[in-house]
């Protein structure tokens, strides 16, 4: 991480129909946006996104990137939760086994980081859960690799944005929770932050596109978002009530808003346009345009305060791996200097290098073992998760034919009873009279198990000189 100091850290996001691009340097010993770029990417494919973002690093002379993709809030699933432990790694052992049921997602397709908030009742730790699709973090992989670049990091915007807003106004509001609304074009972000550290998220799916097009239906409807979100926050006792709410990001209509927000959320308000939050070039700052329909407040924010943001989104596998590729580097620049050291001082090296030789060996035989066990490892999961899926779903049919049981007539004895791989029931049966085969149709047409119920036959017959009604119906379990 210390390398990213002499690098263009850049920061990227193309999660939405929009190309974001932000450029940060350090200028003066001061770190400061230099660049930014946007291009619509609607229709697009991932081939020419990737020629896009080639252009764009041209087009900013860049040399040596440094590059954060920015992961927006819409497009993660965020989770206040109380965990029962103290321990950092408790905490995250619990957050993978629990990770799964938050989202409708199985474990192995999303990605989850967290973000402490503090302690709550002494042995409980509050976190803020970010769940994001293995699938959105893959697509962002593919681009970067048909551009040609490494993601070195993946971040989640709100970590930025709060950073930012918080050293503008951290002696005003000291340990109280601020209220961030960030307005893009197509979405508004809900941010409560403490100490400069995102503790709420809610998204609200109204950006400055739709009040532009719709001002009076968007407005009202983007004000009682902004409601039910604080209202949400209060009632899940996450922390203090704010004392402030920052209105923030793309400025078109923020000036409006604020005088509506007003009016309808009591806590004082504050509009704050973002590029007066981070440090903007010379040149950059005479353009109008990057405050109006859009904002880069997220990418810019992200790039500024990148060393700083805990949530880290890359896949496990390919921190595994760039781990083992480093230490793979090291071994390699051993190598170099050992060569290096024969040269000058002879063969009395040449067995310094025969045992680095075999401890490389050693450390691929024991990779090669580790492989092997994790494929084990992989079995055993699968079949667990056979086993589990098989606990949860036993005892059905007992239950289907309890639900039969409950409420068949006593007139009535059934014959058959047959359930197929459809969840589709068949009943054969035999009544002292048609009326009770009705009422039994009845019945389960009002069982919340069953749905869709037809009769299929009904018969009539005479046995020792009573009536007797043979029939067979069938319908669809529904629960």
């Amino acid at each position: 991480m210390e390398l990213s100091k002499h690098k263009d850290i850049i920061g990227i996001d193309f999660s939405a129909d929009q190309l974001s691009i932000g450029l940060m340097k350090t200028l003066n010993k001061e770190k400061t946006i230099i660049n930014l770029a946007q291009y619509s990417i609607a229709g697009v494919s991932e081939a020419e996104i990737a020629q896009m973002i080639i252009k764009a690093f041209k087009d900013f002379n860049i040399k040596n990137p440094y590059v954060v993709n920015v992961v927006p809030l819409h497009l993660t699933i965020t989770k206040n939760l109380e965990i029962p432990s103290l321990d950092v790694k408790e905490i995250k052992e619990i957050i993978d086994l629990q990770s799964g049921r938050q989202t409708p997602y199985a474990r192995e397709e999303i990605i989850v980081d967290y973000i402490n908030i503090g302690t709550y009742r002494q042995s409980y730790t509050k976190i803020l859960l970010v769940i994001v699709t293995r699938a959105a973090i893959k697509k962002q992989f593919d681009v970067m690799e048909k551009a040609g670049l490494k993601i070195e990091k993946i971040v989640f915007a709100p970590e930025g944005v709060s950073r930012a807003c918080y050293s503008q106004i951290k002696k005003e509001v000291k340990d109280s929770p601020v209220v961030i609304v960030h307005i893009d074009s197509d979405f508004t972000d809900f941010i409560v932050s403490l100490k400069g550290v995102p503790i709420f998220t809610r998204n609200i799916p109204i950006g400055v596109k739709h009040i532009s097009a719709d001002p009076d239906k968007s407005e009202i409807k983007f004000i009682e978002e902004l409601k039910n979100s604080l209202e949400t926050y209060q009632s899940e006792d996450i922390d203090k009530t704010p004392q402030l709410l920052i209105l923030t990001g793309a400025t078109e209509k923020i000036e409006q808003l604020e005088k509506l927000v007003i009016g309808e959320i009591h806590i004082p308000i504050q509009s704050m346009p973002y590029f007066g939050l981070i440090p903007l070039s010379a040149d950059l700052a005479k353009i109008p345009t990057i405050t109006k329909k859009i904002s880069f407040f997220n990418i810019a924010a992200s790039a500024l305060f990148e060393k700083n943001m805990k949530v880290s989104l890359i896949p496990e596998e390919i921190k595994l791996k760039r781990s083992f590729e480093e230490r793979a580097q090291e071994l390699i620049k051993m190598g170099i200097y050992i060569i290096c050291l024969m040269l000058i001082a002879g063969s009395f090296f040449v067995t310094e290098l025969y045992f680095k030789g075999q401890y490389l060996k050693n450390l691929k035989k024991k990779n090669s073992i580790t492989y092997e066990e994790a494929k084990i490892l992989e079995k055993a999961m699968e079949k667990m998760r056979i086993v589990k899926h098989y606990m949860a779903n036993r005892g059905y049919s007992l239950e289907v034919v309890a639900a039969i049981y409950d409420i068949l007539p006593k007139e009535i004895m059934l014959t058959n009873i047959k359930m197929d791989t459809e969840k589709k029931l068949h009943l054969k049966g035999t009544a002292r009279a048609m009326s009770n085969v009705f009422t039994f149709v009845s019945a389960l047409e009002a069982s919340e198990y069953f749905s869709n119920v037809k009769t299929n036959y009904t018969t009539s017959r005479k046995k020792d000189d009573e009536d007797w009604a043979d029939f067979g119906i069938s319908c669809v379990l529904a629960k």
